[in-house]
């Protein structure tokens, strides 16, 4: 059903390459209860988000149903994870001012589930897991047992091949902690679970198989997969795709939830549309006045154009005029210095016959 084949994952942290799987052979049958164990930074979440698609692989491939995934595009790793896997986190990733039904329906949406039939199958996942009486509580009004069997409704609603469970148990107490492998050994008879967990003695008790890691490489497993156990099953190739009125549901929906902050957004975001309308009306009214007060001023002094023909001989004989009557003009100016220079000379003459 689920072959890893030496599956590799690196990390480039700026000059630096961490190798958080080394070569990673693993087969998986269509239903068992496989548990990861490891130290912390081992490879045991990097291993599960790969396999969920949560995360490339840097080398080697990821066989589903005798399908590789070298050549998977965006569009079918989000067909592979909205049909055939469902995650159970740790910190329940629960949305807080949604109902629990809200909730477990929420993983439909997308699928272009009917209403009718998202609130079916949502109702009938919460009743599986014994949530039927607390269909309208909130997330923050319930236990953390409760909040994890949301969780688990919601990974189970959309009817998927594979669960994946990252440390489910880690942030409950030893008599929930129960309750939870409980439910998810009942989950597995029909199912294939793979659950990353510190704990050796739930792993031990609950797991139908034992997979340990040690940095990035597989050193253990308690139940290996044998070659033709089991036959191919078809992969559900249908498209993802939400309604447009469950989308604009969705959001009228999260609009009235937090009506302080949408009325916050709404009122910045009017300021500043109205700040840049008022900016624009100034400028095209300035711009008016102007324009009208150069129209103004033209109509009280025109300017007249006129076209005129010159004659170019005509032009050279008058620049040739001027040019003699400049000489001239020069020639007497020299003689008129010549006189005065004589003028004083006569005067001293008749000076000196009085003496």
């Amino acid at each position: 059903m689920l072959k890893l084949k030496n599956i590799t994952k690196e990390y480039k942290t700026g000059d630096e390459v961490v190798k958080a799987l080394k070569g990673i052979d693993i087969e998986f049958r269509e239903n068992e209860f496989v548990s990861i164990l490891g130290q912390s930074g081992c490879g045991k979440t990097t291993l599960l988000n790969i396999i969920g698609g949560l995360d490339q692989y840097t080398s080697g491939d990821l066989v589903i149903n005798g399908k590789s995934t070298k050549d998977y595009k965006d569009r079918d790793w989000d067909t592979y994870r909205n049909h055939s896997v469902g995650f159970v986190f740790q910190n329940y990733n629960l949305i807080p001012h949604q109902t629990v039904l809200s909730n477990v329906e929420l993983a439909l949406t997308i699928s272009g589930v009917s209403k009718t039939e998202r609130r079916k199958r949502a109702k009938e996942a919460l009743e599986k897991v014994g949530l039927a009486d607390q269909l309208n509580k909130k997330p923050n009004q319930m236990s953390g047992g409760q909040m994890q069997r949301v969780a688990i409704a919601r990974a189970l609603v959309g009817n998927p091949d594979i669960l994946l469970a990252d440390e489910p148990t880690g942030a409950l107490d030893s008599a929930t902690s129960v309750q939870i492998m409980d439910l998810l050994k009942e989950i597995a008879k029909d199912k294939l679970v793979i659950m990353v967990t510190h704990n050796p003695e739930l792993a031990d008790k609950y797991s139908t198989r034992i997979i340990k890691l040690l940095d990035g490489n597989v050193i253990g497993d308690s139940n290996p997969y044998k070659e033709g156990e089991e036959k191919k099953k078809e992969v559900n190739t249908k498209k993802t795709s939400m309604s447009f009125p469950t989308a604009l549901s969705l959001s009228l929906n999260n609009l009235m939830t937090k009506k302080g902050r949408t009325f916050l957004t709404a009122f910045a975001g009017s300021i500043g549309i109205i700040g840049i309308a008022t900016i624009m009306s100034l400028s095209n009214g300035v711009q008016k006045y102007i324009s009208k007060v150069e129209e103004d001023t033209l109509s009280s002094y025109p300017i007249s154009l006129e076209e005129t023909t010159i004659d170019m001989g005509d032009m050279m004989k008058s620049i040739s005029g001027m040019a003699e009557e400049k000489e001239e003009t020069v020639g007497e100016r020299q003689n008129r210095i010549k006189s005065n220079d004589k003028q004083p000379n006569k005067n001293a003459i008749s000076t000196n016959k009085q003496q």
